[in-house]
């Protein structure tokens, strides 16, 4: 890999980022794999269950759709459509009885994602990646309000 960051080459000739080998970008405090693995206390703690399980599918859904060569973006576009395939994932990952509530913040993740996948080919970067992956973080939550106290009777 040239000594260039990844988040100023410009893809023109390439419309997928051009990311470094996970083997060998570990121990490289700037990479990706690096930036990710610092984040895992955020993307496992402090939030519902459910609400990770959502994200680490959304992830997942990046690195096999988006990040990998064999797949085009147009084909991950598809899938984010508003009955689409990933919408269909993640909606599984919910309860029957709280899908009702869930509805929107899965909605709303996928619009995301679908609007990152718009982006000018120029515009896909590390950085981009990196952004990606915050799609689902950075999304507020839907999360149960706690039932409201029962008056007692004097």
């Amino acid at each position: 890999m040239s000594a260039h960051p990844v988040a100023t080459q410009a893809f023109s000739r390439n419309p997928r980022p051009v990311l470094r080998d996970p083997a060998s970008s570990g121990n490289d405090p700037g990479s990706l794999v690096t930036w990710y693995l610092g984040l895992i206390p955020h993307w496992m703690g402090g939030q519902s269950r459910i609400r990770t399980r959502v994200l680490l599918r959304t992830h997942q859904w990046i690195v096999d759709r988006v990040l990998a060569p064999e797949v085009s973006l147009p084909t991950a576009a598809a899938e984010l459509q508003p009955e689409g395939a990933l919408v269909r994932a993640l909606t599984e990952l919910v309860p029957a009885g709280d899908r009702d509530g869930w509805r929107q913040f899965i909605q709303v993740v996928v619009a995301n994602l679908r609007h990152a996948l718009l982006l000018p080919v120029t515009r896909r970067n590390e950085a981009w990646v990196r952004w990606l992956f915050l799609i689902p973080y950075s999304v507020k939550a839907f999360e149960p309000a706690e039932p409201a106290p029962v008056p007692v009777a004097p």
